[in-house]
């Protein structure tokens, strides 16, 4: 579902305010790479991720489409007693085609 990117951000804010570890997962037309940390800063401007030893940082543009969707998933052992259950998804799409993907991460 496209999203605004006033409404990204307020949903990042809620992971950074929680201290919540996300993946973030940033694709190019060349490959991909990925990071597991922290959002340690965030503006509508751009978003840092810290993981250990890593660190991502993205600059949002005005030509940037935000994208919100959840994995539904059936209820597991492993995710039975999460408060979510369903890891959500913000997703950001820059206009050179690369995207990135910051997602909820579980043990």
């Amino acid at each position: 579902m496209n999203i605004s990117k006033a409404d990204a951000v307020a949903h990042l804010a809620k992971w950074r305010d929680a201290g919540t570890e996300v993946q973030a997962i940033y694709a190019t037309i060349t490959g991909h790479l990925s990071i597991v940390g922290k959002i340690v800063e965030l503006s509508q401007a751009a978003v840092r991720i810290k993981g250990s030893g890593c660190e991502m940082f993205l600059h949002f543009r005005e030509t940037s489409h935000f994208d919100y969707k959840d994995t539904r998933e059936e209820p597991s052992e492993a995710n039975k007693d999460r408060v979510n259950k369903y890891p959500m998804v913000i997703e950001a799409k820059f206009s050179n085609a690369d995207r990135v993907e910051i997602i909820e991460f579980f043990n």
